[in-house]
């Protein structure tokens, strides 16, 4: 099952797919409302799809319909950093654990809309991949039992401000021999001399800036999706496909990251996980994403495909 918000009537609302570009309004106003209702939630939903087809409930055309994003309220939104193996081949130590970024709800928008890029944004680059979205609370899951709290996926253009990122939200501090600790080297090699430098990296800006976090149109139910770790992803721009990679290629499995972040938060219903970036290039884009920089392609789409989930499309607006 498929299932959507859009503006519809003046007021959210949330749908379920007929048909490719039609749709029924369900009772209920925001998706957290209806991940809550549980079985009795599907089952309201199915029902309505029933009677759409039966002529019993009107039927929404949606070749014009005002998309938000499918859970517009999740009280948390996190990203896996750097989780595909393109990627890792060149880290200098191999990751121990799933990294994490959050961003806020305000950087939600919905499929057909802009995607908003400011001057001082610089250098920024899509990233292409699903969502998990989970159905129940959940907290200290171990891996081979987190998927029973997905309820369904959705898909993002997790867009990343690299210019920002290395200039305004980056800072390198030198400083007191007596200050460095053992766990502040861990990560990097050891230089030679005084090796008393600290680098810092904050992504608010550069990951959770307005319209960065780009989903939908669809929040498909985990029972139509078999296996997450097996999902070709797709990345386009101006309509060339620019990355074409797969989950398969995740440096951790969904499982895995699901169940870290299970760790450090408490994943409520609604909440989303973007589970690692498509990053595999093509022919005519070697360098996949991090070599896509939306910021030259003013008024074009910029779309994201995957597997069994749908396309995702957006119009790059730059700051003027």
């Amino acid at each position: 099952m498929k299932l959507g918000t859009i503006r519809y009537q003046e007021r959210p609302t949330v749908i379920a797919r007929v048909a490719d570009d039609k749709a029924v309004a369900l009772e209920y106003r925001w998706m957290e409302d209806l991940i809550e209702a549980g079985n009795a939630g599907l089952d309201a939903a199915a029902a309505a799809i029933e009677a759409a087809i039966a002529g019993k409930f009107p039927i929404i055309d949606l070749a014009d319909a005002d998309w938000m994003a499918p859970n517009p309220r999740p009280s948390k939104i996190l990203g896996c950093a750097v989780n595909n193996n393109n990627l890792n081949q060149y880290a200098v130590r191999p990751m121990t654990a799933p990294m994490f970024f959050t961003k806020g709800r305000s950087a939600l928008t919905g499929h057909n809309k802009t995607i908003d890029i400011l001057k001082d944004h610089g250098q920024s680059i899509p990233e292409p991949e699903p969502v998990v979205v989970f159905g129940k609370t959940a907290k200290n899951v171990p891996p081979e039992k987190v998927m029973d709290h997905v309820f369904g996926y959705t898909l993002t253009n997790d867009v990343t401000a690299s210019g920002v990122k290395f200039s305004q939200d980056s800072i390198a501090l030198k400083q007191r021999p007596e200050v460095i600790k053992p766990h502040h080297l861990a990560w990097r090699p050891k230089f030679e001399g005084e090796d008393t430098y600290l680098l810092f990296i904050y992504h608010s800006k550069s990951k959770g800036a307005d319209t960065f976090a780009s989903m939908g149109p669809w929040l498909t139910t985990k029972d139509e999706i078999p296996d997450p770790n097996a999902l070709r992803v797709r990345g386009y721009i101006d309509g060339e496909c620019y990355a074409d990679d797969s989950t398969a290629n995740y440096f951790f499995p969904v499982e895995r990251v699901l169940s870290e972040a299970t760790k450090w938060f408490t994943m409520e219903p609604g909440d989303c996980i973007h589970t690692g970036t498509a990053s595999k290039g093509t022919e005519k884009h070697p360098r996949g994403n991090i070599g896509t920089y939306l910021h030259l392609y003013d008024g074009k789409l910029t779309d994201v495909e995957v597997e069994g989930l749908g396309r995702l499309s957006n119009r790059i607006n730059l700051e003027k």
